[in-house]
């Protein structure tokens, strides 16, 4: 009866044990960014990558039927009107069916405050291209300005950059790759005036893709070299 009775005592606690484990599982999934939030966030994460890495595939098959790099368009009935006319020489297209063949998206929801997809050439990337000051040259980048800290955090984390997101990412005001007002038609940054991004804050090289803070508003942007020269 002693030994039942112990053993008994042994199930009662263990019980109580894995209904404790059980309520901080419960508790820490509806926590705000843990659970179903931050599900939602990676599966963001990997759309944007997708539709990211789409638009290097559609530059490089420009590039392989003729296209230079500087005749890359990006116009789309639902992009800026900055990007042009996608009818106007069809076949430079990035989104144009015949031509780059990339499928025009709005970001997911709830990522960034609804800005849509940007592209640019003002901004050097360390590593991904000529780095020498003369020669240096502005990548062509898909960005995605304005988007949350938590989803900055997770593109980093798969790219594992430990990037302290707490500091800002560009050395001059002139550094941000979201450069508004300044969208690709054809020109290039190059030379001693490219701007940059501070690389001492990456821990790995070359950061082809990743996410910064801009030193001027301190807001969050997605990037990725989708041309590099």
């Amino acid at each position: 009866m002693n030994k039942q009775s112990g053993n008994m005592l042994i199930y009662i606690l263990g019980a109580i044990f894995l209904l404790g484990l059980l309520i901080v599982i419960v508790k820490g999934n509806f926590q705000e960014g843990t659970g179903i939030d931050s599900d939602k966030v990676a599966l963001a994460a990997t759309e944007v990558q997708k539709k990211a890495s789409e638009f290097e595939r559609a530059a490089g098959y420009l590039l392989q039927n003729g296209i230079s790099e500087s005749d890359i368009r990006f116009a789309h009935p639902d992009a800026a009107v900055a990007y042009g006319v996608i009818t106007v020489n069809p076949k430079n297209q990035i989104f144009g069916a015949n031509a780059g063949g990339a499928e025009y998206a709005l970001p997911p929801a709830n990522i960034n405050d609804g800005t849509k997809w940007q592209f640019y050439a003002t901004t050097h990337i360390k590593d991904v291209g000529t780095d020498t000051a003369a020669e240096m040259k502005a990548e062509l980048l898909a960005v995605l300005p304005n988007v949350t800290e938590a989803f900055c955090a997770r593109i980093n984390f798969i790219n594992q950059q430990t990037i302290d997101l707490s500091l800002n990412s560009d050395p001059t005001a002139n550094g941000c790759v979201y450069a508004a007002g300044s969208e690709f038609a054809g020109t290039y940054g190059s030379g001693a005036t490219v701007n940059t991004i501070d690389h001492t804050l990456f821990s790995k090289l070359p950061p082809k893709e990743a996410c910064v803070k801009c030193q001027t508003d301190g807001a969050f942007h997605y990037y990725r070299v989708i041309l590099s020269r």
